[in-house]
């Protein structure tokens, strides 16, 4: 969790606190309240000097003592569990539901807490169980738990599971769709490896019907139509993956490919990659047609391509590309196309970072003297091995 972030949690927890606070000693009515009150203005300075575990230390010494209000232990429980110590965080929702006169959205909050400590913890089977009777019992837990329920059954990668739970979430939250496709695509990729392609048509179907921008999607149905050898559909179902996500279309080239070669049509392989390179100039893309060009023309026509694309678009897996080529070929380059590597390292070299903050890792191109991310002096150093970053 990013720093930032961090912060403004705990400042959120930290008023949540004092409101407690302050209907505490409203309802108890006690003369000597400045003690609380010290401890907490206390924390919430450290929290805003950004001390933050000295500042959780005295919001936990601060609400201890106000054993009797499910509340405050609450606030209590889940900032132990923030600390890591889980095991203290599920003693104090444990003695909580052991009390005997609980109120019912009280129960279900402790639960929920509980179930929480039981994920924190790893005792996913304890959470899973506390959930499913959760959801039974209660329906006002329902968007909680099935949310929990989701996050267990993706960690133990049960997608059935959790395609179900998803699948009754999406009733009440629709941010869940990317998850759901995704678990439907695992399903269906497992029903592909077992050669059941009627049954990974049933499983993308309900994929599309959860995310219709999956780009997944379409990937595998178009896996599953090669293995069905419906080569056309397999050629469109990768131009939907390309018109979805341009940055996957290094996945589709050889399932595209397969299709062309089933269907005797190189010329319409070389259209596509030609496409796919105004899309998305990657260095599988542009890989790929250098093998198109060297079987179709000579390896010299190949190896100007990927200097003319390197010069364009500047990449480390592209020089790597040429340079294995060379290798391959054992040929000596040209006074003009090593002019243009030597131009596209030193893009390649401008790129990169030369001082880098010993401290917090801040880097940039000058040197200065104070860091301006952590403010150390003298921390931002040169790099010496640049090709490591």
């Amino acid at each position: 969790m990013p720093e930032n972030f961090a912060l403004y949690l705990l400042l959120v927890v930290a008023l949540g606190i004092g409101y407690l606070l302050g209907r505490w000693e409203r309802t108890r009515r006690r003369t000597p309240t400045a003690s609380i009150g010290r401890d907490y203005f206390r924390g919430l300075n450290r929290l805003l000097n950004e001390r933050q575990d000295q500042a959780i230390d005295t919001f936990i010494e601060a609400i201890a003592s106000d054993s009797d209000t499910v509340d405050t232990q609450l606030v209590l429980g889940s900032l132990v569990r923030r600390r890591g110590e889980v095991d203290q965080a599920i003693h104090i929702h444990q003695n909580l539901l052991a009390r005997p006169a609980l109120s019912a959205s009280h129960r279900t909050q402790i639960e929920l807490e509980l179930a929480r400590d039981y994920m924190a913890a790893g005792l996913l089977d304890r959470a899973e169980n506390l959930l499913l009777e959760l959801l039974e019992s209660d329906t006002g837990a329902k968007h909680a738990g099935l949310e929990m329920l989701v996050e267990i059954y993706q960690r133990e990668s049960d997608w059935a599971r959790a395609a179900e739970m998803g699948q009754r979430l999406m009733r009440h939250d629709k941010s869940v769709r990317r998850k759901l496709a995704h678990f439907q695509c695992e399903l269906a990729q497992a029903a592909l490896a077992e050669g059941d392609l009627r049954l990974a048509r049933e499983l993308l179907a309900k994929g599309a019907d959860a995310d219709p921008s999956c780009a997944r999607v379409n990937l595998i149905a178009a896996q599953v139509e090669l293995a069905a050898k419906r080569y056309r559909e397999v050629k469109r179902r990768l131009k939907q993956v390309r018109a979805q996500d341009p940055e996957l279309v290094g996945e589709t080239l050889d399932l595209y490919r397969q299709a062309c070669a089933g269907q005797a049509d190189e010329a319409d392989y070389r259209k596509y990659l030609n496409a796919c390179l105004a899309d998305a100039p990657l260095p599988r893309v542009v890989e790929a047609l250098a093998d198109h060009l060297e079987r179709e023309q000579d390896a010299q026509k190949a190896r100007r391509f990927v200097i003319d694309q390197l010069s364009c678009l500047p990449s480390l897996g592209g020089f790597v590309m040429l340079l294995d080529r060379l290798q391959r070929d054992e040929e000596a380059l040209q006074m003009e196309e090593l002019a243009s590597l030597r131009r596209c390292a030193q893009s390649l070299l401008s790129e990169q970072s030369s001082y880098r903050c010993n401290e917090c890792g801040y880097s940039g191109h000058s040197l200065l003297w104070m860091c301006p991310s952590c403010r150390n002096w003298g921390s931002v150093k040169p790099i010496v091995n640049r090709a490591a970053d």
